[in-house]
């Protein structure tokens, strides 16, 4: 081995300078400058610039960024470690919400009726053992919502011919973006809701729940509008908004499909 780097490996030759401590903390802090800059740059452009991740990634232009997936997961992380506190059921799903506001709550109630006369409990009582469950299970399973999501967005843009790789990484980067919007929305509502209080206003619960839903719903329709324009070919204005009105519909079918996925996985672990 001759220099300081071998010409084989690329590795750096060591010396005795190499095992201090103060050389580990500067390789520390390089790797955390690192992975935070790319944290931070990922994040404004998911946030600020929808589609151009997508659209930098299929070009090849990775370096910058952090990885789809990594990015999702960071963002799932995000959003868990906030539930305790912006108090969601849209992931967690508890068994209240499974029995009684979803497509599928005639199946949920088929077999839960009959496990809580076996068991000799109660459907609340029942609830204190499945919805931490439910907790625990969805921080894995909301990966499914990524692939069903995708399929639509390869049925819109099918006559693109693009590997269907590349609709899962447009899939990966908006269900990120999705997240951080639920936790946002969350948060904003529950100050909103506490000033509101403050000032003797008491808004109903369907008034905050169909606020959220409008709220949200515009802010996807327009974050997809020019998601789709960045990272795929431009279409007509007209064209690009039905596209993206339908996403939004597809990204709610896809979240019903999750829910019913989680419902049946919670309900045989438990």
């Amino acid at each position: 081995m001759e220099g300081k780097f071998c010409s084989h490996c690329g590795e750096q030759r060591l010396g005795p300078e190499d095992h201090t401590l103060k050389r580990f903390f500067e390789h520390l802090f390089v790797a955390f400058a690192n992975a935070d800059g790319k944290v931070f740059l990922t994040l404004r452009f998911l946030l600020i610039r929808p589609g151009q991740l997508t659209a930098d990634y299929l070009r090849g232009r990775r370096k910058p960024y952090i990885p789809p997936l990594e990015l999702f997961l960071i963002s799932n992380l995000i959003f868990f470690l906030l539930h305790p506190f912006i108090g969601s059921n849209t992931l967690t799903t508890d068994l209240n919400t499974q029995l009684h506001y979803t497509w599928h709550k005639a199946i949920a109630q088929t077999l839960v009726t009959p496990r809580l006369a076996a068991r000799a409990i109660s459907a609340e009582a029942n609830a204190v053992i499945f919805d931490p469950a439910a907790v625990t299970q969805a921080k894995s399973l909301v990966i499914l919502v990524v692939p069903i999501f995708s399929l639509a967005v390869m049925a819109l843009y099918w006559r693109r011919r693009r590997h269907y790789t590349a609709h899962l990484i447009f899939s990966l980067h908006f269900c990120a973006f999705w997240l951080l919007l639920i936790c946002a929305t969350l948060a904003l509502t529950n100050i909103t809701v506490s000033l509101l209080r403050h000032a003797r206003v008491f808004p109903s619960a369907d008034v905050v729940n169909w606020s959220i839903i409008v709220f949200n719903l515009a802010v996807m329709a327009a974050y997809l509008f020019r998601a789709v324009r960045v990272a795929f070919d431009r279409e007509s204005t007209w064209v690009t908004m039905a596209k993206a009105l339908t996403l939004g519909v597809a990204l709610d079918l896809s979240l019903q499909a999750y829910r019913f996925v989680l419902f049946f996985i919670t309900f045989w672990s438990t």
